[in-house]
């Protein structure tokens, strides 16, 4: 989040008939007129509305269910919208309020921020962190706060580690979202670093121009426009990021089966067609394998549904196991699986059903009333070159072979090719 350079200046700020004036410190030029650059305090407030909105927006646009990260980060806007009035309040409230709250609001509200990609990514910030970013920047400036150029120092030093943090912690991508709306977001922390460690260098690269930094001038404007230009960048790449991976869940939720993740049928018959062209355009093997629960029926009447559920879900993780991550695993209906193999001929997924098939006789599927054993039927059908070139004539021919293979006695993996059946 954006950080406000003139926020560690112990300088006075009060108007006269020009406009600013800028009152120096003991054994410092006394005071500067600088009416016609801008009125400093009306920055601050441009800075307050500025975050006030886009807190004020979060909370409403979504119905105040502030999820994902969105409400540590409109509390982040919150406590720079405070710290910004406590700035322009300078000379009309004591010290230790515009100077020693101020900056540990901002501190704070670094600290917000990392806990808001961490929510985004699942994860959950120590409340401790919040403690220690508001004193450490609080305690730093009450120290120095008699000497301009030292507080100018560590307050930026400390403010431009806060944004290099936040950097870090935002680098790696999330799944749903595009490189565009993470790279805006990534950009904005570099900003931050970037123009607070150049604000916080300027005293020690060149020491006489301490009072001009805290000016009305060039270098005071390029300072509050980055920190304006931080706060609606990361605000708003971090919104588009939101907006982007709830699109992907939905997505997701779309495609999948709620409680074992696997593609839903509507999903297979989608992701089978195109397999099934591009394997006819370059004449390559595809083969399909259904699999079934034994006797799943038993395991509902006897433990009840939400046992089977949750068997449902431990079996989906073994077949998971097993698979590439180009194979499409399917829950064609009830305690029913279908896997589609692209690039395997049919060897290859009587090869993997056994694999599957034993994988599930050695698992033992955890329930309330103990552990269950249990056992799957396979039946294997590939595209090869006198194979099928349908879709439903190739699922046809594996429903076969599951067939036959629980007529052989459940627990093995049939195949079907061209009226040949074979047990495995």
């Amino acid at each position: 989040m954006g950080v406000c350079k003139c926020k560690m200046t112990g300088y006075r700020l009060n108007r006269r008939a020009a406009g600013v004036v800028i009152h120096g410190t003991p054994g410092r030029p006394g005071p500067r007129y600088a009416g016609d650059m801008f009125d400093i305090r009306s920055l601050f407030i441009v800075m307050v509305a500025t975050n006030a909105v886009l807190a004020l927006a979060l909370w409403v646009g979504t119905n105040r269910r502030l999820q994902g990260g969105l409400a540590p980060w409109a509390l982040s806007l919150t406590a720079q919208a405070v710290a910004f009035i406590l700035f322009a309040a300078r000379g009309t409230v004591p010290d230790w309020a515009s100077i020693v709250v101020a900056n540990g609001l901002i501190g704070l509200s670094l600290s917000l921020v990392a806990a808001a990609i961490l929510a985004f990514r699942g994860a959950t910030a120590p409340i401790l962190l919040h403690t220690v970013a508001f004193l450490v920047p609080a305690f730093a400036v009450g120290a120095l706060v008699h000497d301009i150029g030292a507080r100018l120092i560590a307050a930026n030093t400390l403010y431009a580690a806060g944004e290099a943090a936040l950097l870090a912690l935002a680098w790696r991508r999330v799944d749903g979202v595009s490189r565009g709306a993470h790279g805006l977001f990534v950009a904005s922390f570099a900003l931050g670093a970037v123009s607070l460690a150049a604000r916080a260098a300027g005293p020690l690269v060149a020491p006489g121009t301490i009072e001009s930094l805290f000016a009305p001038n060039a270098v005071q404007a390029f300072s509050l426009m980055s920190s304006y230009m931080v706060i609606l960048l990361s605000s708003v790449s971090f919104l588009l990021m939101q907006k982007e991976r709830a699109d992907h869940l939905s997505a997701q939720l779309a495609s999948v089966d709620p409680l074992t993740g696997a593609f839903n049928r509507r999903t297979f018959v989608e992701l089978a067609a195109k397999a099934l062209s591009r394997a006819k355009r370059l004449d390559t093997p595809l083969s399909l394998v259904l699999l079934d629960i034994d006797h799943f029926k038993q395991v509902n009447d006897t433990h009840g549904h939400l046992a089977g559920d949750r068997v449902l879900q431990q079996f989906a993780e073994v077949v998971r196991d097993q698979l590439r991550k180009e194979d499409v695993f399917v829950r064609y209906g009830g305690e029913e699986f279908c896997l589609l193999l692209p690039d395997v001929p049919g060897p290859g997924a009587v090869a993997l059903a056994g694999r599957i098939r034993k994988a599930v006789a050695r698992s033992s599927f955890k329930t309330d009333g103990g552990g269950l054993e249990l056992t799957v039927s396979a039946g294997v059908a590939a595209r090869i070159e006198e194979g099928p070139e349908a879709l439903d004539a190739l699922i046809a021919r594996a429903d076969e072979a599951l067939y036959i293979a629980k007529s052989r006695g459940r627990n093995r993996v049939a195949a079907v090719s061209l009226g040949r059946s074979r047990a495995a």
